[in-house]
């Protein structure tokens, strides 16, 4: 069963992925235990999350045997604590006045030429080429048009840069409603990618237009993925048990 998965900022601008790496609960509910008794659950969900993008099931149940006899994989190990320091790093203590200057130069015609070059060719992926300069013109225009939120969301979560999911609620604003016949088209290869047969590729995707619009769906993926993979899997199972 494919799983449905974020890839932090990337997904609001595209990279939505279709997945295999999902790992079965008892494996994830042993993991999250034997973390939780060092560090909290938001830290741990975050290495698990990190863990699943890197290493299928299998190869993570060897590895951390392995550790755990005291034969670890070097890789792994590197790995788990790069992993672990990145999940428990607290956002950079900035100053009002590094705030100041960081949202002034935002507002420079370079830093907007810079922000929509880059951003335009992930989101040309789900709304098209015109489509996509105009989505990343929006959220640059929502970035520099308040500082008060500006400085909430630098107090939350760090200057850009300090974090993957820096700058998802702008962009979450600029997202179109309707499902672009280039989001559709995106969707429909991933899951062909990933073996689903045309036929039930399409009855998902249908499925999913009468559930939520792209905001929404991009939206969820990203802020109740937990939920929506459930639903996902439950709408896949029907569509796969229909295409046979």
């Amino acid at each position: 069963m494919p799983c449905f998965r974020k890839s932090l900022f990337g997904l609001l601008v595209g990279a939505v992925v279709v997945c295999s790496a999902e790992y079965s609960e008892p494996t994830r509910k042993a993991f999250m235990e034997d973390c939780t008794r060092e560090a909290n659950e938001k830290e741990c969900l975050c290495v698990l999350d990190k863990m699943m993008n890197q290493y299928s099931e299998k190869a993570y149940l060897n590895y951390y045997a392995g550790m755990r006899k005291g034969t670890g994989n070097a890789d792994f190990i590197a790995f788990m604590t790069g992993a672990a320091m990145g999940c428990v790093a607290a956002p950079k203590e900035v100053s009002e006045e590094e705030m100041k200057q960081f949202f002034n130069a935002m507002k420079q015609q370079t830093f907007k030429k810079e922000f929509v070059q880059a951003c335009s060719p992930e989101a040309k992926e789900v709304v098209g080429d015109k489509a996509a300069r105009e989505f990343c013109s929006c959220a640059y225009a929502r970035m520099v048009a308040d500082y008060d939120r500006f400085v909430k969301i630098v107090k939350e979560e760090g200057l850009p840069g300090d974090s993957d999911m820096w700058g998802l609620d702008y962009l979450s604003e600029c997202i179109p409603e309707k499902f672009t016949p280039e989001a559709e088209q995106y969707l429909i290869r991933y899951m062909n990618q990933e073996g689903i047969p045309l036929s039930a590729s399409q009855c998902l995707l249908n499925a999913l237009k009468k559930e939520y619009t792209l905001r929404a769906f991009l939206v969820a993926s990203v802020k109740n993925s937990e939920v929506l993979q459930t639903i996902l899997i439950g709408l896949a199972s029907k569509c796969m048990g229909a295409a046979y």
